[in-house]
This record gives structure tokens, sequence and C-alpha cells, in this order.
């Protein structure tokens, strides 16, 4: 199909990617390699090796293990606390039962993750999916936890099998080793050494599997690493340091340069060059260690510290002055964080943990930052944390330890998203300046701009459990005040006072009853 374009003020015919009316188009645009616009596709052919390769850079590449653990440490920290929030309006219930059911539910999922080790696994899990691009979580029915039906194996995205793609009939289709329908949902997973896929879902609906990744893609069916945007730039960033750390070690092994024609410098060159070589036979036998080598024209190869060069030229000596790294290395390697930032959504100053730049630019990359690992930290939410408190909530109401919210709860999904929802409180990050970020959040609240309950979350707090922890905080400080002292003092003073008059006053009533009995 030809496509009109317009080319120096006159309407051209392109015939394909390279022809203009026949005429091929300047520049290597007819060489880019396009990828297919369908993500499982691109996958295909290359999740294993950028998953290895994206694991050896958070191995041994600091910047790309800096924009990982970055991300982990914000999103997730030591784990994700579930705060239940029910809503009362789908379930019938009460407020203040919803309440009463919420904070039951709530305590009762804190002591399983703590069983179940949950908190630890959920920076674990996070972390391999950044890095491999899948995590997964399986539900091991057959050994559980004393007190619950399953335990928790947390594994990476290389337990899945990639290369596992087929057409399965019906429409059903096996790609990249995830089971699917005729419309790409996903069914099961197809692990490694094993022939038939693991169900997400068993018939009873009760979860097996959970494979956590970001879905950034329509029609994506596994996740890409963290840093498969970087990895030939990281590659070529290691080479270049490499490059600039070998021959700045070169040059501070170099004191000097004697230049030479002398004839007699010469041959002392050469026997000392015959010496070492004799040496390095003698060493050789009985070590596997190197040494310094010459060649048979009495020329270094390989240098220790303090090496003094000759070159029979001119006849003078001078010291080596280092140039090494050049004025450019700064730029360039600072230049290459950026590039992280761009392709793995970190800012530089959060990759070096370096805040040397002002209040503003500072703040406007960190909010920034703040999207993305927010954005992460609730598709881990999504993807893990609320199949396993649906699990958990169903063993609970089951063995009769939580009652049933709703007569509906097991076949209306609708009803459990009522009953189990909450929100999941993680990390908050610091302030650059406290009182100017508080005092915004202030005005914030003032103005109506901002509810008070979103203002205590974001300091990690929820509110309905900071009203009454100030309530009991706000009694107990009151009993320490003098003035509470001194009107306890009073009262028990008055009290006293009125039960010693009320016992005369019985005492004379006994005494006239008694004289009247006589």
């Amino acid at each position: 199909m030809a496509i009109l374009v317009i080319r120096n003020g006159k309407v051209a015919v392109m015939q394909n990617e390279t022809q203009l009316n026949g005429e091929k188009i300047p520049g290597d645009l007819d060489s880019w390699q396009q990828f297919s616009t369908d993500p499982n596709i691109i996958l295909k052919y290359s999740y294993g090796l950028l998953s290895e390769r994206s694991a050896t850079l958070y191995h041994t590449h600091p910047p790309v293990a800096a924009a990982i653990e970055k991300h982990t440490e914000y999103a997730i920290g030591p784990g994700l606390v579930f705060r239940s929030q029910p809503d009362w309006t789908i379930l019938g219930m009460t407020k203040e039962r919803a309440k009463e059911w919420g904070m039951l539910f709530q305590k009762l999922v804190h002591y399983a993750f703590l069983e179940l080790n949950f908190y630890e696994k959920h920076s674990a899990l996070f972390r391999t999916g950044l890095i491999q691009g899948d995590s997964l979580l399986l539900f091991d029915r057959k050994d559980p936890v004393d007190g619950l039906p399953f335990d928790l194996i947390d594994a990476g995205g290389d337990q899945i099998n990639w290369e596992k793609s087929d057409d399965l009939g019906s429409g059903n289709r096996a790609i990249l080793g995830v089971q699917t329908d005729s419309l790409l949902r996903r069914k099961g997973l197809y692990l490694v050494d094993s022939t038939a896929p693991v169900a997400f879902q068993d018939e009873n609906g009760f979860q097996n599997i959970i494979q956590f990744f970001e879905k950034k893609i329509a029609r994506q069916l596994r996740g890409y690493p963290l840093a498969y945007r970087m990895i030939a730039a990281a590659k070529n960033n290691d080479r270049y340091w490499d490059a600039i750390l070998n021959r700045a070690a070169l040059e501070a092994t170099i004191l000097g340069i004697e230049t030479s024609d002398n004839a007699d410098v010469r041959a002392q060159m050469e026997r000392l060059a015959e010496e070492m070589r004799l040496n390095k036979k003698d060493h050789d036998a009985t070590s596997t260690g190197t040494d310094t080598r010459l060649t048979a024209e009495g020329s270094i190869t390989a240098l220790g510290s303090g090496n003094i060069l000759s070159l029979a030229a001119k006849g003078d000596f001078k010291f080596l002055e280092m140039k090494t790294p050049s004025n450019n290395f700064d730029k360039l390697h600072e230049a290459y964080l950026q590039m992280i930032g761009m392709g793995m959504d970190t800012p530089p100053e959060v990759v070096k943990s370096m805040y040397s730049t002002s209040y503003t630019a500072h703040k406007g990359a960190f909010n920034d930052f703040i999207k993305s690992y927010m954005k992460k930290r609730y598709s881990f939410i999504s993807a893990v944390g609320y199949p396993v408190i649906r699990e958990l909530a169903r063993h609970f109401i089951i063995s009769g330890i939580l009652p049933m919210p709703n007569e509906r709860f097991f076949i209306d999904p609708i009803v459990q998203r009522a009953a189990l929802s909450g929100n999941w409180l993680g990390p908050v990050p610091g302030h650059i300046n406290p009182l100017q970020e508080v005092n915004a959040k202030e005005k914030e609240v003032q103005n109506s701009f901002r509810l008070r309950s979103d203002a205590a979350a974001d300091y990690g707090n929820e509110f309905d459990n900071m009203i009454e922890e100030w309530g009991q905080e706000e009694e107990e400080w009151s009993k320490r005040s003098p003035e509470y002292k001194a009107a306890a003092l009073d009262a028990e003073m008055k009290a006293a006072a009125e039960k010693a008059a009320a016992g005369g006053d019985n005492s004379d009533d006994n005494s006239n009853d008694d004289g009247g009995a006589q």
C-alpha cells in the first residue's frame, strides 16, 4: 500500500519503508530492526536472555542493583501491613459491627503472616519480580503450617517454562509457559520439568499459585525485567569503566620513562629481561601465580609498581603525569546515571543516594520516583496481597474463628471484595524539609483539599486507629497532670468526709434503736 507524504512542499508517494518515488531514503532507517507490537512475541525469543543478564547486572553492576533495591526499599520495605476496612454498606452490617469484624480479621491476618513468614516474602517476591520479570508464590497444601491450611513457597520466574508455546486446541494456547484461553485470559502456568500446567485456582476456587509482574502493555502475559532497557548500556558502561580503571592502574605503575641511545644501557636492560625470564621459569615450577614479564626485546608487558620504562632514543628521563580519568569521565558517568533514571524509573539522585541539588529539583525528582514505586506496589497488592488474605479469610470463616460477614460471601465476588477491603501500609518516604511539608499538608487539610485520613496515610498511619490511640493517650496523660492529681485528691477527701458523716449518722440511729429495744 502506497503512502502519500509531503517532500519539499510536494506530494510524494512512499512505496515501502525505504523507497520514496522510487528513490532510496537516505540514512539508516532501512536497516532498523523493528520489534513486534505483540509483547509476548518480543519475550518469546528473548525472555531467558533478558532474565539471566538482568540477574547478572543485579549482582555485578552497582547502579542497576541500586535502582532495584531502592524500588524494593520504598515500595515494600520490611513488608506491607494490612488494615481492614470492610464496606459495611454492601455487607448489610452496621458500621460498628463491620469495624469489629474488620479488627478481628486484621489481627488474624497479622498473626498468620507471622506464622507464614510472609512479611519477609514480600520483599523477596517483589525484588525477584523486578530482577527476572516475574516471581511466583505457590500454595503448598500438602505440608501446611500448623493451624493454617497451607504454606507459602516463593520462587522466581525462571521456574516457568518460558519455552512452552503451543496450540492447545479449542482456542486455548500456551504462550511463554502461560496457559491461556481464546481471549488470552491466564488460566495456569507450565513449570519447569512439568508436562501439565498448574492452574491458578482449583475447581473450588482455592488458590494454587500466584504470578507477580508489572503489566505494562495490553495482552502481556510475562513480565519484563526492570533493567531490560539498560542491559546493553550497562554492559558498555562496564567495559568503559574497566578500561578506565586498567589504564589508570597502568599509569600508576609507571614512575617515569627513560630514553637513551647508550649501548651499555640497552645491554643492561636485555640482561635484566633475561634474569626475569629465568626467575619466572623457576617460579612457575612451584607456583601458579603470575610474575612481571619482559619480552625478548626487553619491553615490559606486565608491570608492578614504580617501573621505569627504558626506550632507547634521546637519552633523558621524565616522570609520568597521571592523566586518567580525563575531565570528561564525570560527565559521561553522570550521563549514564541519568540514562539509568530514564530506563529504570529511578532518578539519578536516588541511585547515588546523594542529594546535592536544590530542594525544588530534588522534590520534583523524588515525586516522580514515588509515582513509579507506588504503581509497582499497587500491582504487588493486587497480584499477591489480596489473593493471600482471601484464602486466609476463607480458612478463618470455615474453621469458625471468624464469623461470616454475609451469607453470600462464598458465592459473590463483590461481597468478598467488600468484606476484604482495606489499606496496605508500607514504608513512607522521608521528608526533605519536614517543617515545610507538614505545613503544606496542614493547609491542605484546613482548606478541605485533603482528608485527614489521607494525610495520616502519608505518614504510614491508619486514621481510625490514630483517633482511638489519641483518646487513650490523652486520658492517660491527663492523669499525670498536677491539676488532675489535685482534683482527684479533692474528690477523694470529699468522698471520705461524706462517708464519715454518713457513718456518724448511722451510729446515732443505731444507738437510739438499741435504747428503744431495751
